[in-house]
């Protein structure tokens, strides 16, 4: 028998209870298997653990040193598997995950299956966020949330007891569909989208962000279009733009597929449309921190940086 951890056990509950039968006994099992055993963990270590008499067993200067090593590695054993026991039962219980509405759904709702499968005992729950006081509401586990690069009135991302972890870094694309293009030309500079219908999104607070920003080489252009639709929802925004509604920008993340289908066409791919952020996962500073809200924002690293 190669050293083990039930081997171990076996030496021990010999050395506490001095005899082959009475360790047999508590081990539910039979006492030649117990000898057997021993005699194996003797071969193994190449030392004898017992002096063996007919009145009772007593352990060599070896085996008191081997015992000692013993119970403290089974007890740090124990330790770990109620550890993993404890968390596995915690797992067992319901995640409930805030979302904004700007937050590419495509992204999150993709990572899920995989998370599914892996964690089946989790339930899930997915809630609109729309209100920036929600972030870190004692009823949502982990708020995903994307972020503007813009500085200017930004608002601290993670309010103290809150932990904010960088998921994704977003980057904009302006485009439109083809009917669009086909009907209304496509713009060749930043500045031929004042010519243009352009959808804009408008935020829950009423912001209209119609800035766009771009950037080629060294020169920086910031147009101001003016909005012929403005649209509450990212979603909405790409459903415009597929309808010919006018030109559109989104995340790619939001618009990837569309983008590779050929029902949304990037327009001035020269120029570098800047002003995406971050997207993070915010969730409550605890200790201990709980094992379900850990092994999600763990998948969702992995997932959104694939």
């Amino acid at each position: 028998m190669r050293t083990s951890i039930q081997s171990m056990k076996i030496f021990v509950r010999a050395v506490e209870a001095n005899s082959f039968t009475g360790a047999a006994q508590s081990l539910l099992s039979d006492p030649t298997a117990v000898s057997r055993a021993i005699k194996a963990l003797e071969s193994d270590l190449g030392v004898l653990l017992f002096v063996r008499s007919t009145r009772a067993l007593n352990l060599t200067p070896e085996g008191a040193c081997f015992y000692r090593d013993c119970v403290k590695v089974l007890k740090t054993f124990e330790a770990a598997t109620a550890r993993v026991r404890a968390e596995q039962t915690a797992l067992r219980r319901q995640l409930t995950i805030g979302i904004f509405p700007g937050l590419a759904h495509r992204m999150l709702l993709r990572a899920l299956p995989a998370f599914q499968q892996q964690f089946p005992q989790i339930d899930v729950v997915l809630r609109f966020i729309t209100d920036n006081a929600q972030i870190g509401d004692t009823s949502i586990d982990v708020s995903v949330v994307p972020t503007s690069s813009r500085k200017r009135g930004a608002q601290r991302l993670a309010p103290q007891g809150l932990i904010a972890r960088k998921l994704a870094q977003s980057r904009y694309v302006v485009c439109a569909s083809p009917q669009y293009l086909d009907r209304a030309g496509a713009p060749r500079v930043p500045a031929d989208l004042l010519q243009h219908s352009c959808v804009v999104l408008l935020t829950l607070a009423g912001d209209v962000r119609n800035e766009w920003h771009f950037v080629k080489s060294q020169v920086r252009q910031k147009i101001k279009v003016v909005p012929r639709l403005l649209i509450q929802g990212s979603d909405s925004i790409r459903e415009a733009g597929v309808a010919g509604c006018g030109i559109i920008r989104l995340t790619t993340d939001i618009i990837e597929d569309e983008l590779r289908a050929g029902t949304l066409v990037q327009v001035l791919p020269d120029w570098d449309c800047t002003g995406a952020g971050p997207v993070f996962a915010i969730f409550r500073k605890t200790q201990p921190m709980p094992p379900q809200v850990t092994a999600f924002v763990r998948h969702l690293v992995e997932a959104f940086q694939r």
